[in-house]
């Protein structure tokens, strides 16, 4: 069975297999109750960096905690393909995935080395602002670093001693 790319997927159930990396895991808690999980949430990436949003939910989580880290790629299959969610969106996509516990996971060892590794959409300054108070996307990109210099030491004037510091540059969208 060949492997699809995330914008051919239709919606529903779906047995065909996909091929991504799991560029970011995270758990999502219920606001009132922090030790109440709801959802576990992953941003997947195909090959030709296509993104898009998947949940599993508890008790399947703990499935998934144990087979897949964040990093590594995978093919999933047996999954649901639904609408993205309203609010907090991680990706630009208008679909995501609901993993159950029918969704098969098998780890991909002979990764090709121009697959990538991060989704990121970068937004400029006037495009952050417009996106205050605004609930569709959640933003937590804000640049993309360039450069990272070596670590050096600094005497502060409110310290007595010297102090480690290393700058990093973020490029912005111009």
């Amino acid at each position: 069975m060949a492997d699809l790319l995330l914008p051919n997927l239709l919606a529903g159930n779906c047995s065909d297999r996909v091929c991504v990396r799991v560029s970011r895991f995270w758990n999502f808690y219920d606001t009132n109750n922090e030790t109440k999980l709801l959802h576990a949430n992953m941003v997947l990436i195909d090959v030709e960096g296509n993104s898009i949003h998947a949940q599993v939910y508890p008790p399947t989580d703990e499935l998934f905690r144990t087979r897949v880290k964040e990093g590594g790629v995978y093919t999933f299959s047996y999954f649901r393909v639904r609408g993205s969610n309203i609010c907090y969106k991680p990706v630009e996509n208008d679909q995501m995935l609901v993993f159950t516990k029918w969704t098969k996971v098998e780890e991909v060892l002979a990764v090709p080395p121009a697959f990538p590794m991060y989704s990121y959409s970068i937004a400029s300054p006037e495009q952050l602002q417009a996106r205050i108070d605004i609930r569709t996307q959640f933003t937590d990109v804000i640049g993309v670093i360039a450069a990272i210099s070596s670590i050096g030491t600094t005497q502060t004037k409110l310290r007595q001693g010297s102090s480690t510091k290393r700058t990093i540059t973020i490029q912005t969208p111009r």
